[in-house]
């Protein structure tokens, strides 16, 4: 039998991925054919009010004014996925008018749960709803694909993968930041003979690009560079493939990543920092010595080697995990994986 999965996507990497997660997930298990819908805010409302009108109108009302869609310009899916507020009002409307079982990555935004099949969320403060299932965001890679680590991390060949985002809120990242990376990616080049893939993303500034530009003029044959600016979305496999991951604790998303790679990753800090939602998340990956933590202003490279070291990368594919999850919403007689 054929599945139909729906990704309902609001056009944001980091929300979008998470729903390819699911649907890759499933995948490795089940015939499925995949439907995509873009999203879009159209009545330009500001970002939170969406979900909670949603919450209040009847279904075909919300489809139509948040989202100028009707019920019959989508066929009936076997599943829902989505991620971010902006999907939330279509993925529950959807779900109703089919009647069929959805699934929702991240916090529910006011919407009573019952208006999901599955939750998926990172924090573990949501646990104990029997449809809430708490662990690592749902990532679309499969780490299947990638190369074996090195077993040592003291090999001269060390491939070192860097995931490099940008400033938030809550994540100062700042000049003198991004050159203390610089020098840090020098030192691994200098003085462990590594080699370096390093991958931006649509938020890295022009203060990172500078210090990239100093790491490449002393160690240019030792770098290569996947620069969002030109590569697009989509384009870390090579940063993911490498025996050591480090990437800066910006983003989510890319910790979480890092974390699933079967590699250690080690997230680095800017020196200022205020608290985050995603503290809780953060803190359970380190507790399953998946992921490190380390300021990039206090921290050398033997340091870094041996933070690396203590850590117990998993072994499992993470696909595999998720599916456990996902898969008794579309066959109940038994796909789901051991």
């Amino acid at each position: 039998m054929q599945h139909d999965v729906l990704i309902l996507s609001d056009g944001r990497p980091g929300h979008y991925r998470q729903s390819e997660g699911v649907v890759a997930a499933v995948r490795r298990h089940l015939a499925i054919t995949e439907q995509r819908v873009e999203l879009t805010n159209r009545l330009r409302l500001p970002k939170a009010l969406v979900p909670k009108l949603a919450r209040r109108l009847p279904p075909t009302t919300t489809l139509g004014m948040l989202y100028g869609i009707a019920p019959n310009d989508i066929a009936p899916p076997s599943l829902i996925v989505s991620a971010g507020g902006l999907t939330l009002g279509a993925n529950v409307a959807l779900a109703r008018i089919h009647g069929v079982p959805n699934v929702f990555c991240g916090a529910t935004r006011g919407f009573a749960l019952d208006h999901f099949s599955l939750v998926l969320t990172d924090d573990p403060s949501e646990a104990g709803p029997p449809n809430v299932r708490i662990g690592p965001k749902p990532a679309n890679f499969d780490p299947d694909t990638l190369t074996t680590p090195a077993d040592d991390l003291a090999d001269p060949a060390l491939r070192v993968g860097v995931l490099v985002g940008g400033a938030t809120a809550t994540s100062a990242f700042e000049s003198d930041d991004w050159h203390r990376l610089a020098r840090l990616l020098i030192a691994l080049v200098t003085e462990k003979g590594a080699a370096i893939t390093l991958a931006t993303s649509p938020r890295t500034p022009p203060e990172a690009y500078a210090a990239i530009e100093t790491l490449a003029a002393v160690a240019a044959e030792k770098l290569s560079l996947i620069d969002f600016r030109t590569a697009g979305p989509g384009s870390l496999g090579p940063a993911l493939a490498t025996d050591l991951l480090l990437v800066t604790s910006d983003s989510m998303t890319m910790m979480t990543e890092a974390a699933l790679s079967r590699r250690p990753a080690i997230a680095l800090r800017p020196q200022t920092t205020t608290p985050t939602r995603d503290d809780g998340a953060i803190d359970w990956l380190v507790a399953q010595h998946w992921l490190a933590v380390r300021d990039i202003a206090d921290t050398t490279v033997d340091e870094l080697i041996e933070a690396a070291m203590s850590l117990k990368p998993m072994t499992e594919n993470h696909l595999d995990l998720l599916a456990r999850s996902v898969l008794p919403l579309l066959d109940p007689t038994g796909a789901t994986p051991t």
